[in-house]
């Protein structure tokens, strides 16, 4: 009988004594740094690249926290739309300054070395704080100079005294629209420049009845069609229309133990299927990007690390009377 006692207050002051040691983080970046018409067969530069105008774009974001229940506060709103027209489309930005809650808040610049905000360099992957964080940024040209977004939803719950658990999400969105009108039948293809970075992280330190889940992915698509009044009525008919996903633009992960773990990183330039286009037509350039990350973690309460603690206890005791 007594050593049943002594196994089970070992057991509970293990689990007692050692901070619930958790973190959960979810990040999809995605930036466009130029896209060109090209030669078809040779990749060289087209002057139709040129007659390409952005005629209107479309930025949307959120960022949430939520910490036990209470959720997260920042600057200014927690979601922005911003829609710009030619002569300034590409201009539109969505930047909605980071979501914190919980008690790390007021020391989370120092927790990712100087600055939260938009911070690409610091990936937030081991647990230094109690708290929950999402944000996201969403700006530049759709066509030249950069379509970027940062995601970033971080969860960290290092407390043994915490009980319940954190959550962030974020998304954002680009919607894009361009057109041009070519002078000289050509057979003609699209390169775009790109840097791809997805990872999620679920910490594999995780305390007992402890959960987590990460998130992320990208997705980018662009649609060309051939909008010439009556094209079909012409000797040269219509372009065929080319819808372009590149599977380096779109990948979506998810972990829910450190086994899943996982990041997808690429960068660098790729080329679209060829088309022919007719001189004296005019087409059409339709770009969707997004980009979403969602957190969750949890933690149980006391008093079911306790009812834990007593099982355990009672099996090892159960046990060493069998042996």
């Amino acid at each position: 009988m007594k050593l049943k006692h002594l196994v089970a207050a070992g057991v509970i002051s293990a689990f007692t004594a050692a901070p619930a040691f958790a973190g959960v983080a979810g990040m999809a970046d995605l930036s466009i740094s130029q896209l060109l018409v090209v030669d078809g067969t040779t990749h060289a530069f087209n002057p139709a690249a040129l007659q390409i105008r952005l005629n209107s774009d479309s930025r949307t974001g959120a960022a949430n926290s939520n910490f036990n229940g209470i959720e997260g506060t920042g600057i200014g709103p927690s979601s922005v739309t911003d829609v710009e027209f030619f002569p300034n489309a590409g201009n539109a930005v969505a930047d909605v300054k980071y979501r914190c809650a919980g008690p790390s808040c007021a020391g989370i610049n120092g927790i990712y070395g100087g600055s939260a905000e938009n911070n690409t360099s610091t990936h937030h992957m081991t647990n230094v704080g109690d708290f929950a964080l999402g944000d996201m940024n969403n700006q530049g040209n759709a066509l030249a100079g950069g379509a970027s977004g940062l995601t970033r939803a971080d969860a960290s719950i290092n407390s043994g005294g915490t009980i319940g658990g954190a959550s962030a999400t974020i998304k954002n969105a680009v919607t894009a629209l361009a057109n041009f009108t070519t002078f000289a039948d050509a057979n003609l293809a699209l390169a775009l420049t790109y840097d791809t970075f997805v990872r999620v992280f679920v910490d594999p330190l995780l305390p007992p009845g402890a959960s987590g889940v990460a998130s992320a992915g990208v997705t980018w698509s662009l649609t060309l069609r051939d909008t010439t009044s009556n094209c079909a009525a012409l000797p040269t008919g219509c372009t065929p229309t080319l819808v372009w996903s590149p599977d380096e633009l779109n990948r979506s992960l998810v972990s829910s133990q450190a086994s899943e773990n996982a990041l997808f990183a690429s960068f660098g330039t790729i080329f679209s299927d060829a088309r022919t286009l007719f001189a004296g037509h005019t087409y059409s350039i339709g770009i969707d990007q997004a980009s979403l990350s969602t957190v969750v973690q949890q933690i149980p309460e006391p008093g079911s690390m306790m009812l834990l603690g007593i099982g355990l206890a009672a099996l090892a005791a159960r046990r060493r009377r069998q042996a």
